[in-house]
């Protein structure tokens, strides 16, 4: 005797059997799915690497900064206005005169390789010493200097520009900023 249970199973074996793959309602609802989610991440994500992209650019400018108050006080105290560069057998750089030790350095844009010629060695020197790579669109664009301690630096790194200023109790700190002035 055939009980509804047996009968319902059967039915269900027989289905099963049929049936070999997805519907096509099925795999449009999973892409739908995906698309909505695809559609949340993508700006998140392009959030984050914005955000990673000036993290980096600031790092790097706290490293030109760390750099630049490396050879203006190697300067300052050794009284000739001279840095000495132990990577370069002790060579010595005119980083900053003896007499006037109120400077801005600023890198000009026909400067070839971006600072990295007999033009402003004092750039070069410090980018090197910031370990920081010279790119296209990266580079140190001005160091300021008062009294042998850095005042103000002026650093774009992939497209980021970033400025480091201390103030009149001499605190630095770091922007994004749009435009230098």
């Amino acid at each position: 005797m055939k009980t509804p249970m047996n009968v319902f199973n059967t039915v269900m074996k027989k289905k099963k059997k049929n049936r070999k793959g997805f519907s096509l309602v099925e795999l449009i609802v999973v892409l739908v799915i995906m698309a909505i989610l695809a559609a949340a991440l993508v700006p998140t994500l392009i959030g984050y690497i914005k955000q990673t992209k000036q993290s980096n650019a600031k790092n790097e400018a706290a490293a030109v900064v760390s750099a630049a108050q490396t050879i203006a006080s190697s300067a300052y105290a050794s009284g000739d206005g001279k840095y000495y560069d132990q990577s370069k057998n002790g060579a010595a750089i005119q980083a900053l005169t003896a007499t006037d030790i109120d400077a801005t350095i600023i890198h000009e844009e026909n400067d070839a390789d971006k600072g990295t010629d007999n033009k402003c060695p004092t750039l070069a020197t410090i980018a090197s010493l910031a370990e920081i790579e010279k790119t296209k669109d990266g580079a140190i664009t001005s160091v300021s200097f008062s009294k042998g301690v850095v005042t103000k630096v002026q650093y774009t790194s992939g497209g980021t520009k970033v400025e480091y200023v201390t103030d009149s109790n001499g605190k630095g700190s770091y922007k994004i900023v749009d435009n230098f002035s």
